[in-house]
């Protein structure tokens, strides 16, 4: 991709978030997508859509904030915060009205001008912490049961 090709890719990508508008994800995710996701199975595309749409129903109002990017000739590396309200059941966690921030990294692979394979790491128990009553104390433990 030609430096313009992925400054709109980057465009397309923050509108589909922040508009919101999943429907671009057929414009730039190949249909062989794959998704790593913290805590998921790997996700094909409309698993991935699944996965944020999940996000808008909890959090109507979730939006991302590009932070900083780092393109080489196949790859895009996104520094994102992802913000929203939660007016929604999330992860079993009925609707608080809590604000939340999820500090997030994202490598994109781009194949034809498509999106072929994506590598996310999000604090999603970061955002469990601020949506409940969990303790930093009760996840370190259970991060440590895990390991």
């Amino acid at each position: 991709m030609s430096p313009e090709q992925i400054e709109i890719f980057i465009q397309r990508l923050n509108t589909m978030f922040n508009k919101p508008d999943l429907t671009i994800a057929n414009e730039i995710f190949a249909q062989h997508f794959v998704g790593h996701v913290p805590m998921m199975p790997i996700l094909n595309r409309g698993g991935y859509m699944d996965f944020f749409e999940s996000f808008y129903v909890a959090f109507p109002d979730f939006r991302q904030d590009i932070h900083d990017s780092i393109i080489t000739h196949d790859r895009v590396a996104l520094r994102v915060t992802y913000h929203g309200t939660q007016h929604g059941a999330f992860l079993g966690i009925p609707a608080t009205g809590c604000a939340i921030k999820i500090p997030t990294m994202s490598i994109f692979r781009i194949a034809d001008d498509l999106i072929v394979e994506n590598w996310m790491e999000m604090d999603i128990f970061g955002v469990i912490r601020q949506i409940s009553n969990v303790t930093p104390f009760v996840v370190d433990r259970y991060i440590q049961s895990v390991n």
